[in-house]
């Protein structure tokens, strides 16, 4: 019975040491978890002061180009009403008018993403005419379906008359993808923009257009991808704008290609506030 007990001596010892070593690697683990904890505390606190300045400086350069951009589009409007221009120098007008636009355009986008970066903001939600909103849009965004030759129609369902929600977002959210339908279209083809209410809840916009399908949908919002050389196209930026726009507004976005060729945007958003 010695004998026995004697032989389970050392082998006891050997646990022992092995649950110390075992021990020793878990305080070791843990102390590196804990050191990359902190690594990655410091590395979040190093990006949101970045992302905070990078708001305030969009903001100050979009105040700072805003005032120049609107005197020349301001006098630009101005000679083009003059009736003594040739023909030349109304083409250069026109050009410099369009390009006005565009730049303006693009700082309003990247300052309404900067903004969305930050934080949810606050809706102003009122009731008004979407047959009015719509039409309003229909009409800004008609001076581009001109320029690219494209035809663009719209119509509501009878059963819309006023809904209650955010109707300045509402309005920048169609004129974005009005926008980019009239962007992907060649000369004579058509974009239309249907609107009805399902199950009185709901107000869907169904904007079709006659441009190409797109062959991957999960790049079309991702703003990480490289703009294509010579393809770069303002209004890409404005989607994912929309979409982020239309997520503050609980609302959604969906692209499909049509069968008959181009691409169906379905826009979906409460008609009214939900109760919580």
């Amino acid at each position: 019975m010695a004998k026995k007990s004697m032989a389970k001596g050392p082998m006891s010892n050997n646990k022992g040491g092995v649950a110390q070593v075992d021990n020793e690697r878990v305080a070791h683990l843990i102390e590196q978890l804990q050191q990359r904890t902190v690594e990655l505390e410091e590395a979040n606190r190093e990006l949101r002061h970045v992302s905070h300045y990078r708001s305030l400086f969009l903001a100050r350069m979009s105040h700072e180009l805003r005032t120049p951009l609107t005197s020349i589009l301001g006098f630009t409007e101005i000679l083009l009403d003059q009736e003594k221009l040739t023909e030349a120098q109304t083409r250069f007008c026109r050009k410099i008018q369009n390009s006005g636009i565009q730049l303006l355009t693009s700082l309003n986008q990247l300052v309404d993403l900067s903004r969305l970066e930050v934080g949810p903001s606050e809706l102003f939600l009122q009731e008004f005419s979407l047959r009015e909103t719509l039409r309003e849009t229909c009409a800004a965004v008609e001076r581009l379906a001109k320029k690219h030759a494209v035809k663009l129609e719209y119509d509501l369902a009878p059963n819309i008359t006023t809904i209650v929600s955010d109707q300045g977002r509402l309005r920048q959210i169609l004129y974005t993808f009005l926008a980019w339908a009239v962007s992907r279209s060649t000369e004579g083809k058509l974009v239309t923009a249907y609107a009805e209410l399902l199950d009185g809840q709901y107000l869907t916009v169904q904007i079709d257009d006659e441009g190409q399908p797109i062959r991957d949908m999960s790049r079309v919002f991702d703003p990480e991808e490289t703009p294509r050389a010579g393809k770069t196209d303002l209004n890409e930026l404005g989607i994912i704008v929309g979409r982020r726009l239309l997520e503050v507004m609980k609302g959604t976005v969906t692209l499909q290609n049509r069968e008959s060729g181009g691409v169906c945007t379905i826009i979906q958003l409460p008609a009214a506030p939900r109760e919580a």
